[in-house]
């Protein structure tokens, strides 16, 4: 089993709006996150769509892909 990342879902919908973002930056489509993840294209479109949250493991490798921290994909919330 692995991890997801810890989230509402709100901030499930976020976190996939700034997976869309951070690729539309990168002019990247659901197709190369697809490849990126090494699933399919439907399996990428229920993440970022927000019905099935991100692993964690996910986040990293499209961090590392798109050369984005991390902290890319992720709000910054005051305390």
């Amino acid at each position: 089993m692995c991890a997801t990342v810890g989230v509402m879902p709100d901030e499930m919908i976020h976190i996939a709006d700034r997976v869309r973002g951070v690729a539309a930056e990168k002019r990247a489509n659901q197709q190369t996150i697809a490849d990126i993840l090494g699933m399919s294209r439907g399996s990428v479109n229920q993440r970022m769509t927000g019905n099935i949250p991100f692993a964690a493991w996910e986040i990293g490798r499209l961090a590392h892909a798109f050369d984005v921290p991390v902290s890319a994909f992720y709000s910054v919330r005051a305390a």
